[in-house]
Formats: C-alpha cells, structure tokens, sequence
C-alpha cells in the first residue's frame, strides 16, 4: 500500500464434489494496528457462489460473517448486521458474487466468473455489511501494463462501485496484479 509491503495473502483452491472452494488466509499491519483474516468461499459447478464464511480479527474486534446463496437470493449476516439479511439480484443482474472489501477471494475468482458468464453486470454481496450492490465492468484503460505483469496477460476493469483493475493469465484466469487505486493499494503474485 503506497508502496510498502503491509502484508501477506494466501489463497487455496480445491476441487469439491459439487464445485470450487477457494480459502484464504490473510495478514496486515496497517497503522500500528495488527489485522488478519480467514475465509472460504464455495462456487457451485457455474462459478456461482454458493456460500461464504469469514472470520476476520482486529484489535477491538473479532467478527464472524457468512453468506448462503442461490440463483437469485442470498441470505447473509454481517459483522456490522449479524441478523440474517435476505438479498436479491439487484436490477440488469443474473447472477452474485460475493467480494470482501480487503480481502481477495473474491476478487482472485472474478475473471473466471466473468469470462464464464460473459456479464457485463452482476450483483456484488458484501458479507460484512450484509449489502448488495452492482458491480459493473469498464472498457480496459489505456494505461501502460504495470511493471511484473507478464505480457500476455489480460485485463478486466471493474468502474463500480469501486474502480479495481485485475490483471491475470488468461489461460488459467488467475489473477497477477489486483490494483485498487482509491486504497493506493496493489496485491502483486510472488512468483517461486
């Protein structure tokens, strides 16, 4: 963030009987303050998501947020809301995906749900809030390829309702470099 290393992210993803499960495990220090999270998010056959379990700690707080989801209704209990929110698709939407602000799971799955969907639009679930909103693609910007992106990557960017660009290998849709320029933040692949 702003050029310094805060911390550390990790991600797994395993094969399960009805689907994908992507866990996550992820450290920072950000202003003195130590943050770490835990969370997995499963995706049906589709690459939709059909749940969602976070367990996220900080110095005053240790919140449990999940997500349970269909084809078009969520049920969600927020950090911020732990009484159980039903969710819709929100308006021009066919399907959720579900994206932690400061985490990545559901980021790191983004290009192979878009790519797969072929949306323009989906509906974006926040567990710790237990909201939903729409998250649009953009027109890639015409920026120069970051330094240590591979060039044959491809990217997607996302104009709301927060600007992110998401590099990644277009062959296994695994993304190289997340850049959420409103948080001057960059999540860079550490290749062996």
């Amino acid at each position: 963030m702003s050029g310094q290393h805060i911390g550390a992210w990790s991600v797994s993803v395993s094969q399960t009987g009805s689907g994908t499960e992507i866990d996550e495990d992820s450290t920072a220090s950000m202003m003195g303050m130590q943050l770490s999270a835990k969370a997995s998010l499963v995706l049906g056959l589709d690459l939709a998501p059909t749940s969602y379990a976070g367990n996220y700690h900080t110095p005053s707080q240790n919140p449990v947020v999940s997500a349970t989801l269909t084809a078009t209704s969520a049920t969600v209990s927020g950090a911020f809301n732990p009484e159980p929110q039903q969710l819709a698709l929100e308006a021009n939407t066919r399907h959720f995906v579900v994206i932690e602000p400061g985490l990545l799971a559901g980021l790191f799955a983004l290009p192979s749900q878009l790519n797969s969907w072929k949306d323009s639009a989906v509906t974006w679930i926040t567990p710790a809030t237990a909201q939903a909103q729409t998250l649009t693609t953009a027109a890639p910007t015409s920026g120069a390829r970051p330094a240590g992106v591979p060039p044959n990557d491809a990217v997607i960017s996302i104009a709301n309702p927060t600007p992110v660009t998401i590099w990644y290998d277009p062959s296994t849709n695994v993304p190289d470099e997340i850049s959420v320029p409103s948080q001057n933040a960059v999540l860079t692949r550490q290749r062996p």
